[in-house]
């Protein structure tokens, strides 16, 4: 969790959890999310060039809530690792990427910053005397 950070313009947060990435045929791909702001988040899932895009639209479930985000986002930075080839000799890749979170509802986008910044509170709450005996036991 990067609470203050000179380079981040807002606070994020970790997570593992799952996001969709709308295709052209309205099917949604899957991919993983690890990091979460209020204004971005990354991604990481096999890289297809055949559905690469700069702006993508996004299905972002947010992780311990029964609530999901539509948004769309504005690719920013992404890297691709080499993975084995595919079975036909294509090269294969693993893309990392960070998003900016671009057109987004009033009411998704306060739903995104109060659980991102209760996710912060919760994590970095002191622990209490009592808390602290009962996990050196």
């Amino acid at each position: 969790m990067n609470l203050i950070d000179a380079r981040r313009n807002a606070p994020r947060i970790s997570v593992d959890g799952f996001c969709g990435v709308a295709s052209d045929e309205h099917d949604l791909e899957h991919a993983t999310m690890s990091d979460l702001s209020t204004i971005g988040l990354r991604l990481e899932r096999p890289f297809d060039p055949a559905h690469a895009r700069s702006v993508v639209q996004l299905e972002i479930e947010l992780p311990g809530l029964d609530e999901v985000v539509w948004t769309s986002a504005i690719v920013t930075r992404a890297y691709l690792t080499p993975l084995a080839r595919g079975r036909d000799g294509t090269p294969r890749f693993w893309c990392r990427a960070g998003l900016r979170l671009g057109d987004t509802s009033r009411r998704d986008r306060s739903l995104l910053r109060d659980y991102v910044f209760s996710q912060l509170m919760h994590r970095t709450a002191p622990t209490s005397p009592d808390r602290r005996l009962e996990e050196r036991c």
